[in-house]
């Protein structure tokens, strides 16, 4: 059956309710796409029959609902970052920046899925294949590069809470700049000859081919692979694994802290490293759903290369993307539950989500810089003021010491028992 075929069969309501017919018909998924796109077609989905019909639909309802949560949420999170002055640093920087890129992706994915869900085909042109999978390559990309660098971020403030190594806004931006840079430089060489943007699973979505056995598309599998996913968790794992490490020896150091200046400022010491310590476990969390999300369509992609051909149904294929879309969703809810100053500043704006979430009632307090930069002067003071009770008791022991003139005379009047000689006068 052709095309046209198909749609006129469609048109006049045979087929949608009643698999059984398309298999008298005899109908593939090739069958539901124009005859232009058939190439972007991998003969691997030309034996699979089409879903069912209330498959689409379904499929189409759940990317309405991510496509919208992800829109709101992400929006949110942009408008209050970017015209909360106490929430601009470099840090919130890469943090509007992640925002950005699930907004994009949500932009540039969402109306194609949805209405090629409810029409049950791809609906447009290979071209527009093209762009809609380098557009989910490259957002996706953005995203795991910025959680990446956020991790890193964290990770020298609090192995140097002094701010010595705090992000500026400028370093923040050239980073930024270089995510882009990054992400495009590895998600354009399909259009190069490097592997290939191709429709995959129920032919509503497109991705690059992880299902060509030749070396040259299976290669770039691979590289992107290391590059987009692998070596960001790589950082992500180490960055956090020694700041766990160095929450725990901190705490430690606290006992230690209150014998030598007393309990008022080592509460203070604390509270900022509790904020630097929340505020990292709030990244890791959204990383340990992005790693959620995007796991799945890793192990497919990997799937494809090793031709484990038999485990790649176009359902196999279908949730894995439908995850990965979810990946634009986390982020938001995470720090509206989360992030202490974030939280405040969404109360404050938007009173009315008080009544869904209770835990962002607003709550007048001092800014984050200026907290964070009392704080950290306070810990200097901390240790200024601890030198310098070190140094003055020092100063204290060596006064009360007497003389040498004082010590020689007063031994010159003490009575020695016999066999031992009296020491000379000075």
């Amino acid at each position: 059956m052709d095309w046209n075929t198909w749609q006129a069969w469609v048109r006049a309501g045979y087929g949608r309710l009643d698999p059984i017919s398309w298999e008298a018909a005899n109908v593939t998924l090739l069958d539901l796409v124009r005859p232009e796109v058939h190439h972007k077609v991998h003969h691997h989905w030309h034996s699979f029959p089409p879903p069912h019909p209330l498959l689409h639909p379904i499929l189409g309802t759940l990317y309405t609902i991510i496509g919208l949560l992800s829109l709101t949420g992400n929006g949110i999170v942009l408008w209050v970052f970017s015209f909360t002055r106490s929430l601009r640093s470099g840090t919130n920087l890469l943090t509007i920046n992640l925002a950005f890129s699930d907004l994009l992706m949500m932009l540039t994915q969402f109306p194609i899925l949805v209405a090629n869900c409810f029409n049950q085909s791809w609906m447009l042109g290979p071209f527009a294949c093209e762009v809609c999978g380098f557009c989910g390559a490259l957002f996706g990309t953005v995203s795991i590069i910025s959680l990446a660098l956020i991790a890193l971020d964290r990770y020298r403030a609090i192995m140097s809470p002094f701010g010595s190594t705090r992000l500026s806004m400028r370093r923040a931006a050239w980073w930024v700049c270089g995510v882009w840079v990054y992400s495009v430089a590895w998600c354009v060489l399909p259009f190069l000859g490097w592997n290939q943007y191709v429709l995959e699973g129920f032919l509503i979505s497109c991705s690059f081919d992880y299902l060509s056995d030749d070396f040259w598309s299976r290669s770039y599998v691979v590289m992107l692979f290391l590059a987009a996913y692998a070596l960001p968790l790589g950082v992500i794992s180490y960055c956090y694994f020694y700041i766990m490490s160095s929450v725990k020896q901190h705490d430690k150091d606290i006992l230690g802290h209150q014998r030598v200046q007393g309990e008022v400022q080592a509460v203070k010491y604390r509270n900022l490293h509790r904020r630097e310590a929340q505020l990292s476990r709030v990244v890791l969390t959204s990383v340990f759903f992005w790693a959620l999300a995007w796991t799945p369509y890793a192990v497919v992609s990997l799937l494809g290369v090793s031709s484990w051909y038999s485990l790649l149904t176009p359902m196999a294929t279908a949730l894995p993307a439908l995850f990965a879309k979810l990946s634009t969703v986390y982020n938001p809810f995470i720090y509206a539950i989360s992030h202490h100053k974030y939280r405040q500043e969404l109360g404050r704006r938007l009173p009315w989500l008080c009544c869904i979430l209770p835990s962002l009632s607003y709550q007048p307090s001092v800014s984050l810089q200026s907290s964070t930069r009392s704080d950290a002067s306070s810990i200097l003071h901390f240790f200024s003021r601890s030198s310098s009770v070190v140094s003055s008791r020092n100063e204290k022991a060596q006064s009360d010491l007497p003389s040498p003139k004082t010590l020689m005379s007063d031994m010159a009047t003490m009575s020695f028992p016999k066999g031992f000689s009296r020491p000379m006068a000075l």
